[in-house]
């Protein structure tokens, strides 16, 4: 799963916030964060791996903005 950080978006509070999301729905899904402003893939260890699910991704785009989150 990828989510796309927005340059706006790249406060300490808010991926604190998406980190405790990632941790709440714990599952078999590699998640990588996409950093807009600097175009860096960065890969998250395993224990940031997630279940996905709509309530998951409604989270994630409630936070981090619409159509921040795509599984590959």
């Amino acid at each position: 799963m990828y989510v796309k950080i927005a340059a706006h978006m790249e406060e300490p509070h808010n991926l604190v916030k998406l980190q405790e999301l990632l941790q709440l729905h714990a599952g078999p899904l590699e998640v990588a964060l996409f950093y807009e402003r600097t175009q860096r893939l960065l890969a998250l260890s395993g224990q940031y791996r997630v279940k996905p699910s709509p309530e998951l991704f409604r989270s994630i785009e409630q936070l981090m903005g619409k159509d921040c989150v795509k599984v590959k």
